[in-house]
């Protein structure tokens, strides 16, 4: 029998095994899920004993990246400029259609603000959000809003936040 018949085939299986691996490694082996991407969210702070809604919402953008990674960067206009940097933590499935991401930023410096506004601690902001899946292009959320200051010892003005979230097409 003749070796270049064999090699042939072989290294042609070879091949096509070694590309199916890099393949399966680079995730284009799998879907990806529905909440990867970026996104426009509106926000409605709320109080967490009460319910009652505050009377403003605000705009943030979060991006989903495959891996789990995710980022983010408000424009909640109670931070002053320059005060809040951009968040940045992980997403994870947490059922079907169901999403649980948790996302740190920090607070660069103490508010200084009028009277009756919120003051924000030189620390950090956590956002702790179960979200759920509406269909390929929103979603809805309801997050735990947590202040640390720099001792990591909770701070007002902690709360609580409903989202939407539309994708950018």
């Amino acid at each position: 029998m003749n070796i270049r018949h064999l090699l042939h085939p072989t290294l042609a299986t070879l091949a096509l095994c070694g590309l199916s691996t890099f393949a399966a490694a680079d995730g284009l082996g799998n879907p990806p899920s529905p909440l990867e991407g970026a996104w426009k969210v509106t926000i409605t702070p709320y109080d967490c004993a009460t319910g009652v809604s505050a009377p403003i919402s605000f705009n943030s953008h979060i991006i989903f990246s495959a891996g789990g990674t995710a980022s983010e960067t408000t424009a909640n206009p109670f931070f002053q400029p320059g005060q809040r940097s951009p968040g940045y933590g992980y997403w994870k499935r947490a059922g079907r259609g169901v999403y649980h991401s948790v996302i740190q930023a920090f607070i660069q410096f103490t508010s200084v603000v009028p009277p009756g506004a919120p003051v924000y601690t030189r620390g950090t902001q956590v956002i702790d959000q179960s979200i759920d899946i509406v269909n390929r292009n929103h979603w809805k959320s309801s997050a735990s809003v947590s202040f640390f200051d720099e001792a990591g010892t909770l701070v007002p003005p902690s709360g609580c936040m409903t989202a939407v979230g539309e994708r950018f097409n």
